[in-house]
């Protein structure tokens, strides 16, 4: 079942609902920026935090998610890549 990033953050309580279309407002605007990248200068949530959920997200879906090769390093995907794949 495919879940949205911002779906995922609100059902793992890690942000509200509010806290997240302040966000998507934002990247509406800034259409270059992800979700992820903006709530971290906002400091609604915490980089490792982003991380965790997009490892979620993948799991999930089945498909890496686009653009964040902006602003994660390749290392930091391999490393998401590599853990799912271990469990």
């Amino acid at each position: 079942m495919h879940k949205y990033f911002g779906e995922l953050l609100i059902e793992e309580k890690k942000l509200s609902r509010k806290q997240v279309k302040e966000g998507l407002k934002l990247q509406k605007d800034n259409p270059e920026r992800k979700l992820g990248e903006i709530l971290v200068t906002l400091n609604y949530i915490r980089y490792e935090d982003i991380i965790g959920t997009l490892k979620k997200q993948f799991q999930m879906n089945g498909v890496p998610p686009v653009g964040v090769e902006k602003w994660l390093s390749q290392e930091e995907i391999d490393s998401i890549i590599k853990s799912i794949k271990k469990e």
